[in-house]
């Protein structure tokens, strides 16, 4: 798991700098196997071999569809999705629970409805915590997450004042 976990970041981090400079399909796809290393690189030619493919020809996404079958398999994906709405705060901070959250909320695209995604986000969190984020109603993710730092704020408030 790790391995892919590895994989699709460094292919992730390609595509970033592919959005970044303003390459030609072809010159992605040369940028993209001149940086493979090690069992990739070695999957890649032979690939090229049995396939009889000659890279300046190769359009990129060709390439991404033959890497993603080999590396990137659609079993991780399920898994990723299963994590997703498997995900508990457990013994995390909000701030990781949060990190996590929006982690694996990119392998389940199709939830796109922000009433959704808020309403998976504030299952896991502290009752009061979400009575306080669902009294001022969020209208999106990005509003209930802050609304939860802000109320984990003033709960770090309130116990430093209880101590003293």
């Amino acid at each position: 798991m790790k391995k892919t976990q590895d994989v699709e970041a460094w292919f992730l981090g390609m595509n970033k700098l592919f959005r970044l400079h303003d390459y030609s399909e072809n010159m992605k796809t040369r940028i993209i196997t001149f940086s493979l290393k090690g069992k990739a690189h070695i999957f890649w030619e032979y690939v090229k071999k049995m396939r009889d493919i000659y890279e300046e020809e190769l359009t990129w996404s060709e390439f991404e569809s033959l890497f993603r079958k080999k590396y990137l398999l659609k079993r991780y994906y399920h898994e990723r999705e299963k994590y997703f709405y498997e995900l508990k705060i457990g013994s995390m901070t909000n701030e990781e629970y949060t990190s996590r959250f929006l982690e694996l909320l990119r392998y389940v695209p199709y939830l796109k409805d922000e009433k959704a995604k808020i309403q998976r986000f504030m299952s896991e969190l502290p009752i009061s915590f979400k009575d306080r984020i669902e009294f001022d109603e969020p209208r999106s993710l990005e509003e209930a997450i802050q609304k939860l730092k802000h109320c984990y704020e003033k709960s770090k408030h309130r116990s430093k004042t209880k101590l003293n």
